[in-house]
């Protein structure tokens, strides 16, 4: 395969090192393009293949024009091609297939590195143009309704004299690939619609053959109608100006041999490939499960993983570990779950390009800031078969695997926290979207991260042996998701928390750092998994299964949690951050927020599931009334304790939805069972039975037992306003005060009751 890469490469030698294509804002011609060219000369063109490049020389006005329009963009102009089609392939089918190589500002933060999808194309060539047409088949209703998709549309080019004297130029159609309509659209996501994008300047670059096809960059430059509020951190004055470059290839069409698509089960396990008209049947779809052609006896899909991966071998931090043989267990880990050898992985050369739709790359990025990696595939939108994939995997995880398991994770606190902005960019109808975003910062945001979950022990490793492993733990769980696989956060669930005890039962899952290090391998769940979908076996996985959508019912299917029980691991995480606050002398804004998210998480337990009551009776266990102060305790212990207990009520019961942490939301549960001891711990802290209980919590307690509207939160209000006024003729200053306030709270909460 390499000679015959290099041998077609020969063949476009000098034919377009760099094109330039001037689109004035992305408008069209109306007819066939009649520009003024240089004097003509003969070309050294051979018009064989489907698709030839062929060189067009320019005038000295138009050479300064394009250098003046390009100038600080790219520092040579390049000689101009246009694209010649030979005529009986137009009406065949090809891959048409997008690839965001390049995006500025914030770069794979706002979705570079990301396949934009891949359109089934023919040609057709009416009225002076070269029209593109979606010809998927995907969209046909009936024999009846079978419509023709336009996608692009180029003008033909009739009077390039010294390509209309080679030979064989009248079996070919000739067109200015640079006088599309260039559709660029910039994807408000988080708004859920989409702006324009007006192109400024787009010029094509490294035309070259790919296998059974061609490829070429498509660099551009405009505004969009979105300002990008994090531009200026990268180094862009103006939010509204976006640049970037497309890879863009045509490689024609097939299936693979002996293809057969799986239908996806009753749950989904799987990816789900892209949506089709079962053909009269009244509108009824139909959505196979996505994977690849893999059978036995195939030849390996291979990997490439980008040379960088030699560069940040060669940092003297990383020397000691085997980079590429840690991304390589990772790829061809999968191997021992089909039982045949089906992938295998090697470091590309120093010419390998990810954006090539023929090449499988894993992207090694050096940066040490981002802190997300993320997988993509390419399908067949007939078939959903898996055409092409691609893994980012930034040097963070490295960096911070390299420290965590050897100094303190509070050295983790400094990780810079990127996310990615709400607005992404969309070609021609297809736009950038990954399969998983593991965000690194999950696990090494907090500052006391990882306090709570080395509950059991680990089996002896060196350090060489856990930063190796938890590489391969990332680079199998993305390779999964190209495989088809998604996530499976039930997996740690198969752990009963001994020390030999298999962590999870998939790769899948989102696992906390030290079972991960033990979870090198695909587990017994993802053999299950893969061996079904792609036929090895008729049986569907037996273990546990909870994907994305279901971590909004079940709060067992959560994330960075271990053990088969998952609430008690919950609530020991909880409370490392709940006694911190108990305990330390001064709560730090980062400990506040800490303690903030850890009570949304406990709190979805309350909020939902099968154990609320003993979830809540727990949760509150420490600082319910009456309190009991442990001994030795610091001075602050009892106050803290009543705040504590004011915020894990009020985040219950008062708190707006937006605080509750956007997975359970839902109100805490209304049947006697649950209300019973809320009750008893509202009506406690109302009252101050333990003499702890400051104002601020008591006036909580008024508001949570206004929101009941039942009586015996009716009966507790009654019963505080008559204890407190009692109380009020024997306090004075500020007490009396504070207890006038509160009674007033309470009068006002009684009249009337109910709403």
């Amino acid at each position: 395969m390499l000679g015959r890469t290099w041998s077609s490469r020969r063949r476009w030698w000098g034919a377009a090192s760099l094109v330039v294509m001037l689109t004035g804002g992305g408008c069209d011609t109306t007819g066939p393009v009649t520009g003024t060219e240089a004097p003509e000369a003969s070309l050294a063109v051979s018009l064989e293949d489907a698709f030839v490049a062929v060189p067009r020389a320019t005038s000295t006005e138009q050479r300064q024009q394009v250098e003046q329009r390009l100038s600080g963009i790219v520092e040579d102009a390049g000689t101009h091609f246009y694209l010649a089609i030979k005529r009986s392939e137009l009406g065949q089918k090809w891959f048409l297939s997008a690839f965001l190589k390049q995006l500025h500002p914030s770069g794979v933060d706002a979705g570079a590195a990301s396949s934009m999808g891949t359109r089934v194309v023919s040609f057709q060539e009416q009225n002076g143009r070269l029209f593109v047409l979606d010809v998927d088949g995907r969209k046909k209703l009936s024999d009846v309704f079978d419509p023709q998709v336009l996608v692009e549309a180029y003008p033909v080019v009739t009077d390039y004299g010294p390509f209309n004297r080679l030979r064989n130029a009248g079996q070919y159609v000739l067109i200015d690939p640079s006088a599309g309509l260039n559709r660029f659209g910039v994807m408000g996501d988080f708004l859920a619609r989409t702006t324009r994008f007006q192109t400024e300047l787009s010029f094509a670059q490294r035309f070259h053959p790919v296998t059974d096809g061609i490829a070429f960059e498509q660099v551009f430059t405009g505004y969009s109608e979105v300002s990008d509020p994090f531009a200026v951190e990268y180094l862009e004055p103006n939010g509204y100006r976006l640049s970037g470059t497309l890879g863009l290839a045509l490689r024609r069409y097939k299936e693979g041999p002996g293809y057969t698509p799986t239908a996806m089960p009753e749950q989904t396990l799987y990816f789900a490939g892209a949506p089709s008209f079962i053909t009269n049947s009244g509108g009824w779809t139909d959505t196979p499960a996505v994977k690849w052609n893999i059978h036995p006896g195939m030849k390996p899909i291979r990997w490439f993983i980008t040379p960088t991966v030699n560069s940040i071998q060669a940092d003297p931090r990383f020397q000691a570990y085997d980079l590429t043989g840690a991304i390589k267990r990772g790829v061809e880990g999968w191997n021992q779950a089909f039982g045949f050898k089906v992938l295998e992985a090697t470091v590309g050369g120093a010419g390998l390009d990810y954006a090539d739709d023929d090449k499988n790359v894993l992207i090694f990025d050096p940066d040490e800031g981002v802190p997300f990696a993320f997988a993509n595939f390419r399908i067949n939108p007939n078939t959903s078969e898996v055409r092409g994939a691609s893994v980012y995997l930034p040097a963070l995880w490295l960096v911070l695997g390299d420290e965590r398991f050897e100094s303190d994770p509070g050295a983790f606190a400094a990780a810079r926290a990127r996310t990615r902005p709400p607005v992404s960019l969309s070609w021609s109808g297809m736009k950038a979207e990954s399969l998983c975003d593991l965000n690194v910062l999950d696990r090494f945001g907090d500052p006391e991260a990882g306090l709570a979950s080395s509950l059991t022990a680990l089996t002896p490793q060196t350090k060489k042996q856990k930063v190796e492993a938890y590489l391969t733990h990332v680079v199998l769980h993305e390779i999964g998701h190209t495989l088809g696989l998604r996530h499976n956060f039930a997996g740690s669930l198969a752990y009963d928390g001994t020390p030999t005890g298999l962590r999870s039962s998939s790769v899948m899952d989102y696992l906390v750092d030290e079972d991960s290090i033990m979870d090198s391998a695909p587990g017994p769940y993802d053999v299950q998994a893969v061996r079904y979908l792609y036929g090895l076996d008729t049986q569907l996985p037996t273990w546990e299964f909870c994907t994305d959508q279901d971590r909004f019912t079940d709060p067992r299917c959560a994330i960075r949690d271990s053990t088969n029980d998952p609430f008690s691991f919950t609530l020991a995480d909880f409370n490392v951050y709940a006694q911190s606050f108990l305990t330390t002398a001064a709560v730090t804004n980062r400990l506040n927020l800490t303690l903030s998210s850890r009570t949304n998480q406990v709190l979805g337990f309350v909020r939902a599931g099968t154990e609320q009551v003993r979830a809540y009776q727990d949760i509150l266990a420490q600082v319910r009334p009456p309190l009991v102060v442990p001994p030795g305790a610091p001075a602050v212990y009892a106050s803290r304790a009543d705040e504590l207990a004011r915020r894990v009520l009020a985040r219950l019961y008062l708190d707006p939805v937006a605080s509750r942490g956007g997975i359970f939301t839902a109100d805490a549960p209304t049947t006697p069972q649950f209300t019973a001891p809320v009750m008893a711990d509202v009506r406690g802290i109302l009252l101050n039975v333990d003499g702890v209980r400051g104002y601020a919590a008591r006036r909580a307690m008024v508001d949570i037992l206004k929101q009941f509207q039942t009586l015996s939160a009716y009966s507790a209000l009654r019963e505080a306003r008559d204890t407190l006024t009692a109380q009020l003729p024997s306090l004075t200053g500020e007490e009396r005060l504070q207890a006038e306030d509160l009674l007033a709270r309470i009068t006002s909460a009684l009249s009337p009751y109910y709403r």
